[in-house]
């Protein structure tokens, strides 16, 4: 008897450990945000980070990061928008960079009212262009698709949402749960440590990108906010709304990377199969991290379309 009341305090204790580590990182700070570039929005679910970047006067473009990455991401593209003539919105995701942590499911309606929130507290009325990156492009896809009105064109970056995951980590997210929920819980923090440092920090990444990436992984919130959104939004595939894009006429570019290990290239022939209309290019020999690691590549792609009637 005394061996079965071992063995399950011993079991437990190892079912514990992934909360016990969640508990001892470090939340976000009023000392840390008060070194943050921009300013802070406090939405409805929680402190919201954002930044503009660019003329006051430009053609606002929205730009939506992924759950590994930070708004930090897309500062090089947006001081090349910003040369452009656009006026960039950056901001961070809840429990990522340096928004607050909201608990609970991370599905569309999630992502959706806190963009809703941040473009009433901006004041942006008119209509604008949507830029989303990796995961990103998963919320700025259905954003447009229930917003179109509002959307001038629709701009993805290695987007997710066209295809099924292919690591282990990712395909446990559409199974039920159980054991393997537990499972992922305890692997999951070594195993976006080793993505972000294998396959999203590439050696050509900006110093401050880098920081920022890592810094992530330190503060709480951040490894449940990305198993939230596995289980939620990048659960989903978008088939349905690009074929609304087509209905609609809605103008829509999406830029891929050569070297991408985490984007299949069948994608490509996939979107155009859904919506003929759609504008697609590549950076040949880039990774995933393109948006960063070939930020003057995908600002030339974005200016081409533009002079030759993206929109």
């Amino acid at each position: 008897m005394i061996w079965l009341l071992i063995g399950g305090i011993l079991i437990a204790g190892l079912l514990s450990i992934p909360s016990v580590q969640e508990t001892l990182r470090k939340p976000i700070t009023d000392s840390m945000r008060r070194f943050a570039p921009g300013k802070f929005a406090e939405l409805s679910a929680g402190l919201t980070h954002y930044r503009w970047i660019g003329p006051e006067r430009g053609p606002v473009a929205v730009c939506v990061h992924g759950i590994t990455t930070p708004s930090e991401g897309f500062v090089p593209l947006a001081k090349e928008l910003a040369q452009m003539g656009f006026r960039v919105l950056l901001y961070d995701l809840y429990g990522r960079g340096f928004s607050d942590y909201v608990a609970g499911p991370q599905d569309r309606a999630f992502f959706h009212q806190q963009l809703q929130e941040l473009l009433a507290h901006e004041g942006i009325v008119e209509d604008f262009t949507l830029i989303g990156y990796s995961a990103g492009g998963c919320i700025a896809t259905s954003f447009a698709a229930e917003h179109m009105p509002r959307i001038r064109q629709l701009i993805l970056i290695a987007s997710v949402g066209l295809h099924r995951p292919r690591t282990a980590t990712a395909s446990f997210m559409t199974k039920q749960r159980g054991p393997r929920d537990l499972l992922l819980r305890w692997t999951y923090p070594m195993a976006a440590r080793r993505y972000i440092r294998t396959e999203v920090m590439e050696g050509n990444t900006p110093g401050e990108v880098t920081r920022a990436q890592r810094a992530q992984t330190r503060r709480r919130g951040f490894f449940p906010s990305n198993l939230a959104a596995m289980r939620g939004i990048l659960s989903e595939d978008f088939g349905a709304d690009h074929s609304l894009f087509a209905q609609m006429g809605l103008p829509v570019l999406a830029i891929w990377a050569g070297a991408d290990k985490i984007i299949p290239a069948h994608v490509i022939g996939r979107l155009a199969e859904l919506n003929h209309a759609a504008k697609q290019d590549v950076v040949e020999g880039a990774g995933h991290g393109v948006l960063y690691t070939h930020a003057g590549a995908v600002a030339e792609i974005i200016a081409e379309n533009q002079r030759g009637g993206l929109y």
